[in-house]
C-alpha cells in the first residue's frame, strides 16, 4: 500500500529539484538575451558610424568632383589654414570655393551657400593630395573618430583626368 502512494505524488524533493533545474535554464536564457542585446546595440552603433563615414566619404568626393580648374590654374590651388582648407575653382566659379573646417570635434564641409556638419572627431588633417610630379589634383582628408577609428579619404578634383592619377 505505501507503494503505490508513492507513485501517486511528487515528494517535496522532486518539486524542489525541478524548480532547481527550471531556475537554472532560466537564468541561462536570461544571461543570453543580456548578451544578445549587447552585441546588438554594438553591431548598431559600427552600422551607424560606418554609414555616417560613408555620407562623409561622399560629401568631400562631391565638392572635391565640383571643382573644375581651368588649364592655367597654379599647383598651389589648395589653400590649407589652421584647421581649415578651401579650393576655389567650385563649378568653374573662380569666386567660388570648396571649403573643409575643423574645430572643436566637428568637421565641416561647405560650398559657400551649404554646409554640411560631422561630429565626434578626436582629429582631422587636411593637405592637398599630389600626384608623382607633386601636381595637385584633389584633397586628402585624414582623422580619426571618437571611438578612435582612423580614415583617410583622398577626393580627386572633377577637371583631373583619370589617367594622371597614380593608383595608392
Amino acid at each position: 500500500m505505501s507503494s503505490d502512494t508513492n507513485e501517486r505524488g511528487s515528494t517535496i524533493l522532486e518539486v524542489v529539484a525541478a524548480l532547481a533545474l527550471l531556475s537554472a535554464l532560466g537564468i541561462g536564457a536570461w544571461h543570453a538575451a543580456g548578451v544578445s542585446l549587447h552585441l546588438a546595440a554594438r553591431l548598431r552603433g559600427t552600422i551607424v558610424a560606418d554609414a555616417r563615414m560613408l555620407q562623409l566619404d561622399d560629401g568631400i568626393r562631391g565638392l572635391a568632383g565640383r571643382v573644375l580648374l581651368p588649364y592655367w590654374a597654379p599647383d598651389g590651388i589648395v589653400r590649407i589654414g589652421a584647421g581649415e582648407l578651401s579650393v576655389p575653382w567650385l563649378d568653374g566659379d573662380s569666386a567660388k570655393c570648396m571649403s573643409l573646417e575643423f574645430q572643436e570635434g566637428v568637421l565641416v564641409l561647405g560650398d559657400g551657400e551649404t554646409c554640411m556638419r560631422y561630429r565626434d572627431f578626436q582629429r582631422v588633417d587636411f593637405s592637398p593630395a599630389v600626384d608623382d610630379e607633386h601636381h595637385q589634383y584633389g584633397v586628402s582628408v585624414e582623422g580619426e573618430n571618437a571611438d578612435g577609428r582612423r580614415f583617410r579619404i583622398i577626393a580627386r578634383f572633377g577637371s583631373t583626368p583619370l589617367g594622371s592619377i597614380p593608383s595608392p
